[in-house]
């Protein structure tokens, strides 16, 4: 990605966030790309590379916590209906009326409260791996979450966030590195199920500097620039993601969101990761069945990173559901 096309902006609230952004092409819309934990801006880079070049525009912000974006200590700051105020002052700086909305992971939560606090500033909605996240009204037991989950699904998918909760992670993984990288991006699928699903697994893992390999799928350069970034910035305040929903932090703000605003009502897809053990595109589908009775949704044969691991599919998929979508003035790449 350009470097010379990042930008910084003090948002309402203070906080600096860097971003990427390349304006459209005349007659193509301007897509906001969310990333999520452990990543950056860049972890979209593939997206960019193949869409730009055919006239959409790009925003890719650095969510907080992560790479030049301010980086926060208080788990409060995380809460999801400020990032979204964030996003939305982002979109506002740049002039930008309405665009098409696609996330991943976190980004996937941020992108649903854009969608139950913002809708009308967006054509349409796309959700990789992570789906639509409605609202919670009431406050998360993450025991009793992992406790459901293995009694009905056989995995309790959510053990690592009582390792990522522990007031110490940060160090623990920043001081391995490269192990906590290769628990995050596994060389192998099974590696969730085994390491970071199951409560205590996470903490070994990393604690005992397992270090499997790097996937094939995620090259050497991608690699380096995690790696970098994760010991430029460090993860103490990047894991407050994991602290703020324990904490149910977002309950009073989801609390104010009604319940008509929960079902979303424009175009949306949702791009489903049969192999991710946190979020396997079966227990996506749920929601979006539920709340987005009408998005397309595509299951790919990859794990949670789509974006890198089916860079191939999950653009194609992003492109034609696009040029699907009529939008007044949105001419067909050629």
């Amino acid at each position: 990605m350009d470097a010379t096309l990042y930008k910084d902006l003090k948002v309402s609230r203070g906080l600096t966030y860097h971003y990427f952004y390349s304006p459209a092409a005349p007659g193509k819309p301007t897509l906001l790309l969310v990333h999520g934990f452990p990543s950056t801006s860049f972890d979209w880079h593939r997206q960019v590379e193949y869409l730009r070049p055919k006239g959409y525009g790009l925003v890719v912000p650095d969510l907080i916590g992560a790479g030049e974006t301010s980086k926060p200590e208080d788990p409060d700051a995380f809460r999801f209906a400020l990032i979204a105020r964030d996003i939305v002052d982002i979109l506002d700086a740049e002039g930008l009326d309405k665009v098409v909305g696609i996330a991943h992971d976190w980004g996937s939560v941020a992108l649903s409260r854009l969608a139950n606090l913002f809708q009308e500033r967006f054509y349409a909605f796309a959700w990789v791996a992570v789906s639509y996240n409605p609202p919670r009204h009431e406050a998360v037991d993450v025991d009793a979450m992992i406790k459901h989950l293995q009694t009905h699904t056989g995995d309790g998918r959510f053990g690592y966030w009582k390792f990522f909760n522990e007031e110490d992670a940060h160090i623990k993984c920043e001081e391995n590195i490269d192990s906590f990288l290769h628990l995050v991006y596994p060389v192998s699928h099974t590696i969730w199920s085994d390491h970071l699903t199951p409560v205590g697994k996470a903490k070994v893992f990393v604690g005992e500097n397992r270090t499997p390999g790097r996937p094939a799928w995620l090259t050497q350069q991608e690699y380096d620039h995690n790696r970098t970034s994760l010991l430029k910035g460090g993860l103490k305040s990047y894991l407050n993601y994991y602290k703020s929903a324990v904490r149910s932090l977002n309950l009073e703000d989801d609390k104010k969101i009604p319940e008509e605003e929960w079902t979303i009502r424009k175009p949306a897809l949702f791009v489903g990761a049969k192999y991710d053990a946190v979020g396997p595109s079966s227990l996506g589908k749920l929601p979006m069945q539920k709340y987005v009775p009408h998005a397309k949704i595509v299951e790919l044969d990859v794990g949670h990173w789509v974006q890198l691991e089916g860079a191939d599919q999950l653009n194609a998929e992003l492109e034609s559901w696009i040029e699907g979508l009529g939008l007044p003035g949105v001419q067909p790449s050629l």
